[in-house]
């Protein structure tokens, strides 16, 4: 009798037999508990691969798994992977002209019915890696290892329990604060090119951007520099000022303005545009830079009331949706504003920002540090600085084949 996978479909387990193969559920159960043996996964061409890192599942849009690390006989293998039934589903799904794919290290598929490697949007070609010619003859064998304890885990899974909440805590702390000290020395390194209402400009305008588009808001910022936006808007009355702001900066970057939000309540490309036009309207008197650090030196000491007020747009009288809310406040506040007052080289404000910046609220939970979150559990309160302590893990240890070797394994 044919086994059975997801939704009650047969599994193959002979080319003259069953035609339909292993889900991609299933597949995807397989590569993240590594429920096989080594010698299953070689090239088309009969060469042995070896899992370092099976990298991070992607709940999300783009590959399955990211920042993975595989061994080839030709050398080591950085990137995502992604699974499919077939090779032909990456062209069927439309990945081929997806740029989202163009890290792929490896494409693990049940069946290979191309016989190529998978052509990427760049041009490259990912190695695949197919299953079928091992797994037909061992149906029965595969659904024995759906059926056992994974046999791979993140050491920091277990964290909490061997070090501690406090500790955990304690460790995030450091890292959170010395990416805050990383990106404090980026703006040292900006304010001595360009003035700071620029540099501030351009890292809010990044900030707006992320999400997908921070690149582009980036150079919507070089395209209209602050003190062409600011002195324009000065020399009108107040009344005119947001549909000048408006005009601006659609006009410079009409692609972002009808950019969907991709799922993302909230962040269409008008909504993100409105919200900097209208701050700078709210900043054009002044100068963005002196605004904004005049915000922390009249705020006591940890209240972030006032910046997060000063960040925030409000929607329009038809619009119950903020054009900046509380998250995107804090992105810019974490990001942009407290690592521009921490390097500006006033001791005082440089220390406010700190103290403000360990006790700011987390913005949103990240999709890409899931993994951690779910080993910390709720045990552990992670707010902004920890957020930020998990991204710094994320870049330095998970993303580079680092599991095992990191604070908190």
């Amino acid at each position: 009798m044919p086994a059975v996978g997801d939704q009650g479909r047969p599994v193959g387990v002979s080319p003259s037999g069953i035609s339909t193969p292993l889900s991609e559920g299933m597949l995807t159960e397989l590569w993240e508990g590594q429920r096989f043996p080594p010698r299953v996964l070689a090239t088309r061409q009969g060469q042995r691969l070896r899992v370092v890192y099976r990298g991070r599942a992607n709940r999300g849009p783009g590959p399955d798994f990211q920042d993975a690390v595989i061994a080839a006989p030709w050398g080591i293998l950085g990137g995502d992977v992604e699974l499919h039934v077939r090779a032909s589903d990456f062209r069927r799904h439309g990945h081929h002209r997806d740029t989202a794919y163009d890290r792929l290290a490896l494409h693990v598929v049940f069946r290979d019915d191309e016989g190529e490697d998978t052509l990427l949007s760049s041009g490259r070609r990912a190695p695949v890696a197919a299953l079928a010619p091992w797994t037909e003859r061992r149906a029965e064998e595969i659904h024995q290892w759906l059926q056992r304890p994974c046999r791979w885990r993140e050491p920091c899974q277990g964290v909490v329990e061997r070090l501690g909440a406090e500790a955990v805590m304690a460790a995030l702390d450091g890292l959170g604060q010395q990416r805050f000290q990383e990106k404090a020395e980026v703006m040292r390194r900006l304010l001595e090119e360009a003035p700071a209402d620029e540099v501030v400009w351009q890292g809010l305008l990044e900030a707006l951007g992320y999400g997908g588009d921070r690149q582009a808001f980036r150079l919507l910022a070089m395209e209209v520099p602050w003190r062409r936006i600011a002195e324009r808007l000065y020399r009108l009355p107040a009344s005119q000022r947001v549909d000048e702001a408006r005009l601006l900066l659609t006009s410079a970057a009409p692609t972002l303005a009808g950019k969907a939000s991709h799922g993302r309540p909230g962040n269409e490309g008008w909504r993100r545009l409105e919200g900097a036009a209208r701050l700078a309207v709210r900043f054009c008197a002044g100068g963005l830079a002196s605004r904004l650090q005049a915000v922390l030196v009249g705020s006591a000491p940890g209240d972030s009331a006032p910046l997060l007020a000063a960040l925030r747009v409000a929607g329009g009288p038809c619009s119950r949706r903020a054009f900046i809310g509380q998250g995107r406040a804090l992105e810019i506040a974490i990001n942009v504003v407290l690592p521009y007052a921490a390097a500006g080289g006033d001791s005082v404000l440089a220390q406010k920002a700190e103290v403000l910046y360990g006790r700011l609220p987390r913005p949103a939970a990240y999709g890409l540090v899931r993994h951690l979150d779910r080993a910390l559990g709720r045990a552990v309160r992670v707010n902004a600085r920890r957020q930020q302590g998990m991204v710094y893990l994320l870049r330095q240890h998970c993303a580079r084949g680092g599991c095992g070797r990191c604070p908190l394994s």
